[in-house]
């Protein structure tokens, strides 16, 4: 009840957003459920360092048209985030070039990240951090043809 109230306006702002999450092991299904909660559509995570549990659980999440990333690089993670419209990467920093590259907001979700994600008070972070992100004002001025082009 107190989490659906502190979650409220990050779901109206996160819904149908379309994420691709690359990251591994028990983040890759924890992660797409966390997005899913928030009303986000997860249109690809991978599976690396995953066992046959995880990756039986992120079938059930992601459903029959959800992509899964075995081996991802800079080119393929490029590739699906083109393919899918994707509105954001969430993924290790090694991948924030790659976020960039595309022209898409990117939220850091490796280990070493600055914030913790569990429990109720990691969720909320977890919104409120997907939501500055998606909504800085900076991608509205990347996304403009330069102009000097």
């Amino acid at each position: 009840a107190k989490l659906d109230i502190a979650l409220a306006t990050y779901r109206d702002r996160l819904k149908g957003k379309r994420v691709v999450i690359y990251t591994g092991g028990v983040k890759s299904w924890s992660i797409v459920s966390a997005a899913k909660d928030l009303g986000m559509e997860v249109v690809a995570t991978s599976t690396k360092k995953s066992t046959e549990e995880d990756k039986a659980r992120i079938k059930q999440l992601l459903g029959k048209d959800g992509i899964t990333l075995e081996k991802g690089n800079p080119q393929e993670i490029l590739r699906i985030i083109s393919e899918t419209n994707a509105d954001m990467l969430i993924a290790g920093g090694r991948n924030q070039y790659t976020a960039l590259k595309a022209r898409i907001p990117f939220l850091d979700i490796n280990q070493e990240r600055h914030h913790r994600y569990a429990g109720y008070i990691g969720m909320i972070e977890m919104a409120k951090e997907l939501d500055e992100a998606l909504h800085s004002p900076v991608w509205e001025q990347i996304r403009q043809t330069a102009p000097w082009g």
